[in-house]
């Protein structure tokens, strides 16, 4: 019966990773991962080629700026997306500032608390 307490109803289909709460032992999952997958990696180098040999003919060498600009967008969107899931949506505990700062963690949570109440 006590194990029913911590799990939740709703689950991912495929996720990443599977772990419980540090703060609340809730079972918890990540969908997403901080770095490109294989297939991304693909991704990314199809839409290189092409945005490189579409603005070859107008900017020569230059076009070749295309590659970096999409890997640093992709790098930048792929850690955004991941850093949205940390914080747990059960106590609003996030391990990213905790291993940053404690006091900002502890700020963060009652926050959490105060605005759930």
């Amino acid at each position: 019966m006590s194990d029913r307490i911590y799990q939740r109803s709703y689950r991912l289909k495929n996720p990443r990773v599977n772990f419980y709460c540090p703060l609340c032992s809730t079972a918890r999952s990540f969908k997403h991962s901080p770095k490109l997958s294989p297939y991304q990696y693909v991704q990314l180098g199809f839409s290189s080629l092409l945005m490189v040999s579409l603005g070859w003919k107008v900017m020569e060498v230059y076009s070749l700026i295309f590659p970096c600009a999409l890997w640093a967008g992709m790098e930048f969107w792929i850690r955004a997306r991941f850093r949205k899931e940390i914080p747990c949506p059960h106590c609003g505990f996030d391990a990213s500032w905790y291993k940053r700062d404690v006091k900002v963690a502890k700020k963060l949570i009652q926050e959490f608390w105060s605005k759930s109440e």
